[in-house]
C-alpha cells in the first residue's frame, strides 16, 4: 500500500487493462477518437431541413413557367404520308369504292375471294338473325355460343390436329398465347422477321430472347449451338425452350424453311411455335398451310396459331395443339379470357368459309396461278419483286434504296397514290417504327386473290408501271 502511494502510476497500470497498457497514446488517441465518432453516429437525432414555405407570388410564378411532357411524341414527316389514306364506300369482292370512283382493290389479305360470297353472306345472316350481333361477355363467362364450338371443331378437324380454341381477334391470338406459355426465365428464339404481334407476345413474355437471321438455318443452329454451350458452362435449371416463326412472313413474303425447323427443334430438344396466319388457304395443295406444303405432321408443332382474317375473310384467330395445351390456353391467355367472344356471325362466316375451301380444293391452285401470272408479268427497272414466286403477298421495294428512309417511303407513297389514280388500290407496308424490333425495308405490298382475273393482273401491272414512269422520270 505504501508503495502504491508512493508511486501513483502504479494505480494506473492497475484500472488499465493490459491490452490497453502496451499500446501508446497515439493509439489510445485514435480509438478512443473512433469509439465517439461511432456513438455519435449511431446516436445522433436526424436533422430536420426546415425550408421556408413558398410564397404566394412564388407558387404562381411555378405553376406558370410548368410545362407538362407531351403525352405522344411529335408527328413526324413519315407520319404525315398516312394523312389522305383512301376511305371504303362501299365493296364487292375484288373491287372497291373511292371517292366515288371504283377501283381494284388490291391491298387487303382477301386470298380466297371470300368478301362477299354468297354462301359466306347467307350464313352469316342466317346466324344474325338467331343470335343477333354479338354476345356481350367472354367465353368462360357467360359468352360461349354453340357457333364457336363448331368453329372449333371445324378448324380442329380441317387442320388434323389435336384440339383448337378461337381467339375474338387475330392479333391478340398470337400476342396472347406466347405470354401463356412462356415467361420470365424461359427461352426464346425467334426469326428477326416476325410481324409485330409476335413480337408483342415476345415482349410480354418477359423471356430471354435469342434472335436469328432471317430465314437462315445456319444461323438458326448457331443460336441452339450457343444456348448449349452456355448451359453446360453455367449448368443453369432447365428452362421451358421456344422456336418462334411465321409459316409465311407478313413483313418478307417468304416461307419458313419448316422441314428444316422441325428437325432442329428435335435435336436441340425444343419446343415450336408456329403463326400460320398467312399460310392458311394459301400454301399446300389443299390450302392447310404451311405444314402441308413441307409434308409435316400439324402435330408435330408444339402450338400452331393463326388469323381468321385473311383466308376466311372474317375476324378472330385461332390456336391448335394438344388438348392440355388449349386447355391450359382458356384459364390463363389473358386475350382469351377477358375479351368479348367472338360475335357469332363471324363465326359462322368462318365455319362456310372453311366449308367452301374443304370442297373446292382448286382455290390455292387457282391464288397460286394468279400469282405467278404476276409476278412474271411485273417487270420495273425502279421496283423489284423480293418476295416468293408463290407468295400472295408480293413485296416491290426499291432496286437502288438510299439510306434515307423518309425519301424512299415517299417515293413508293407517291407510286401508290398515282396508282390509285390509274384505278388501282396499293398500300405500303406500315409499321409501328418506334417499337419494331428489327424494321424491314420500306415496301409496296400488294395481295394477290383467286377471284382475280387476268384482265384485273393486267391493269394492276399496267398501272404500277405508268406510276413508276412518272415518279422515276
Amino acid at each position: 500500500m505504501e508503495s502504491l502511494l508512493s508511486e501513483p502510476s502504479q494505480w494506473v497500470k492497475l484500472l488499465i487493462p493490459p491490452v490497453f497498457a502496451e499500446m501508446n497514446a497515439w493509439n489510445l488517441l485514435v480509438d478512443a477518437f473512433l469509439l465517439v465518432f461511432c456513438l455519435y453516429v449511431l446516436f445522433r437525432k436526424p436533422q430536420t431541413q426546415t425550408e421556408k414555405p413558398l410564397t404566394e407570388k412564388e407558387i404562381e410564378e411555378v405553376i406558370n413557367n410548368w410545362k407538362p411532357l407531351p403525352l405522344i411524341m411529335n408527328r413526324t414527316p413519315l407520319m404525315e404520308l398516312d394523312d389522305n389514306s383512301p376511305v371504303i364506300e362501299s365493296s364487292t369482292t375484288t373491287h372497291v369504292v373511292v371517292n366515288g370512283k371504283e377501283v381494284l382493290h388490291m391491298s387487303r389479305n382477301n386470298f380466297l375471294g371470300m368478301v362477299n360470297n354468297k354462301r359466306v353472306e347467307d350464313a352469316t345472316i342466317k346466324t344474325l338473325r338467331k343470335y343477333g350481333t354479338g354476345t356481350c361477355g367472354p367465353r368462360g363467362f357467360n359468352g360461349t355460343i354453340d357457333t364457336h364450338l363448331q368453329l372449333e371443331t371445324r378448324i380442329r378437324d380441317f387442320l388434323k390436329v389435336h384440339d383448337c380454341c378461337i381467339y375474338s381477334y387475330g392479333f391478340a391470338t398470337v400476342s396472347s398465347s406466347i405470354p401463356a406459355f412462356a415467361s420470365r426465365g424461359d427461352i426464346l428464339v425467334v426469326d428477326k422477321g416476325v410481324n409485330y404481334s409476335l413480337l408483342t407476345g415476345v415482349k410480354l413474355s418477359r423471356s430471354d430472347v435469342e434472335w436469328f437471321e432471317h430465314n437462315d438455318m445456319e444461323d438458326l443452329e448457331r443460336v441452339l449451338k450457343k444456348i448449349q454451350k452456355d448451359d453446360q458452362k453455367s449448368k443453369k435449371k432447365l428452362t421451358r425452350r421456344y422456336i418462334i416463326v411465321e409459316g409465311l412472313y407478313l413483313n418478307y413474303g417468304d416461307v419458313t424453311p419448316l422441314d428444316q425447323i422441325v428437325k432442329l427443334k428435335e435435336k436441340y430438344c425444343y419446343r415450336l411455335m408456329l403463326d400460320d396466319s398467312f399460310g392458311l388457304g394459301v400454301l399446300g395443295k389443299t390450302g392447310r398451310g404451311t405444314c402441308e406444303h413441307f409434308g409435316i405432321d400439324p402435330k408435330q408443332v408444339d402450338m400452331l396459331t393463326g388469323t381468321l382474317e385473311g383466308s376466311t375473310s372474317s375476324v378472330g384467330g385461332f390456336c391448335c395443339g394438344e388438348k392440355n395445351v388449349v386447355y391450359h390456353q382458356r384459364l390463363n391467355s389473358s386475350g382469351y379470357v377477358y375479351s368479348c367472344s367472338l360475335p357469332p356471325l363471324l363465326a359462322s362466316a368462318s365455319i362456310e368459309a372453311i366449308n367452301i375451301l374443304d370442297e373446292d380444293s382448286s382455290l390455292p391452285s387457282q391464288l397460286q396461278k394468279n400469282t405467278s401470272t404476276f409476278v412474271k408479268s411485273f417487270s420495273s427497272p425502279h421496283l423489284k419483286i423480293t418476295s416468293a414466286s408463290n407468295s400472295p403477298l408480293v413485296h416491290l421495294r426499291l432496286a437502288k434504296p438510299s439510306n434515307d428512309r423518309y425519301a424512299d417511303e415517299k417515293l413508293l407513297q407517291q407510286v401508290v397514290d398515282l396508282s390509285l389514280e390509274n384505278g388501282v388500290l396499293l398500300t405500303r407496308s406500315k409499321y409501328v417504327h418506334n417499337n419494331e424490333k428489327f424494321l424491314p425495308p420500306p415496301s409496296i405490298r400488294i395481295a394477290i386473290s383467286a377471284a382475280h382475273t387476268k384482265k384485273d393482273l393486267s391493269l394492276v401491272t399496267e398501272a404500277i408501271q405508268k406510276a413508276v414512269s412518272q415518279v422515276f422520270a
